[in-house]
């Protein structure tokens, strides 16, 4: 027989309401309520969240939702210590300093905490997981808009810490040297971020991201021994290219583009490949009260925030340190 947890939303009432009806459906949870920490009157003069152990006796388990604003890591703490397990929407911009307490007391309960609705988890992603073997060169492209003054740290975070994520867990070994560079083309905000990434087992990164990059676009292209998967994350497409002779590899610029259609370079066959259909959704919480009563790992957990937050702080710090006006 299923075991059935308690849950509370940290959300408003209309996240809530959307939480409610996908629980619904699942017998793995029954939904005893919300609390919304956005709300003035749910929080003390110090900033504490109020009935913080009201709450906690009442639920097994938190879901935290990526609309909420303020979610202090000490709150999270509080429940992990007494034993509670937590599932949260997205990566939160929590300091390097916060997250490592975080692991620490997750540790020492030896409770669950688990991200969802990343990139890395979503049908995309983990179908293309099924060909990608030993990638030698990622390529991302990514338009957005440019970062405010005095806000460079907080938009890296924002626009790359899922992808940087997927790039790292991709190539699967230490970030050897990091170089970044923003380029000012129409003012004085940067409008292109260039990012080259170097690894222990030489495999090489770049990416490419800001106002300067083509609307709509979202695109990594995954190059390795005999083959390149190219990732459109904007149209939910994945395919594949090969040389038509295998005795012709493509000259890798990696300052420029690489299309297989360029006359310039061999032939290459594409191959569309197939996007699992299922609802991520449901998966990850399925996986998530698999991992609460099993004491299983989560596929994304508070490691790879780390290393995403790691990589955020090193670049902001290089080009800030060097372009003052960022």
């Amino acid at each position: 027989m299923t075991e059935t947890l308690r849950a509370i939303v940290l959300g408003s009432a209309k996240k809530a309401h959307i939480y409610q009806h996908l629980l619904e459906q699942m017998p793995e949870y029954t939904l005893v309520g919300f609390f919304d920490p956005d709300d003035a009157s749910n929080v003390d003069m110090l900033g504490g969240l109020m009935h913080s152990f009201e709450l906690a006796n009442k639920a097994d388990v938190f879901f935290i939702d990526r609309h909420v604003k303020h979610v202090q890591s000490e709150w999270l703490g509080h429940f992990i210590k007494m034993g509670k397990s937590l599932f949260i929407d997205g990566f939160r911009p929590w300091g390097l300093d916060e997250l490592e307490q975080l692991e620490n007391w997750r540790a020492e309960a030896q409770g669950t905490l688990q991200f969802g609705h990343v990139l890395f988890n979503k049908p995309l992603f983990t179908s293309a997981l099924q060909y990608i073997r030993k990638p030698r060169f990622l390529r991302l492209e990514k338009h957005c808009g440019a970062p405010k003054p005095g806000q460079f740290s907080a938009w890296l975070f924002e626009q790359l810490a899922q992808e940087f994520d997927l790039i790292q867990r991709s190539i699967g070994s230490n970030i050897r040297q990091v170089m970044a560079r923003p380029l000012f083309l129409f003012g004085d905000n940067p409008d292109l971020l260039n990012i080259h990434l170097e690894f222990d087992n030489d495999a090489v990164a770049h990416i490419s991201l800001g106002r300067a990059i083509e609307p709509g676009t979202h695109k990594l292209r995954i190059f390795q021994a005999d083959r390149l998967y190219h990732l459109d994350f904007s149209r939910q497409e994945i395919a594949e290219f090969r040389p038509s002779n295998p005795e012709n590899q493509p000259q890798l610029d990696l300052d420029g583009q690489w299309d297989p259609s360029d006359s310039q370079v061999a032939e290459f066959s594409e191959i569309p490949r197939h996007i699992m259909p299922f609802d991520s959704w449901k998966m990850e919480l399925r996986n998530f009260h698999e991992n609460c009563r099993l004491g299983l790992s989560p596929n994304t957990q508070l490691e790879q925030l780390i290393a995403s937050r790691q990589l955020c702080d090193w670049i902001s710090e290089r080009v800030q340190r060097k372009y003052h006006e960022v």
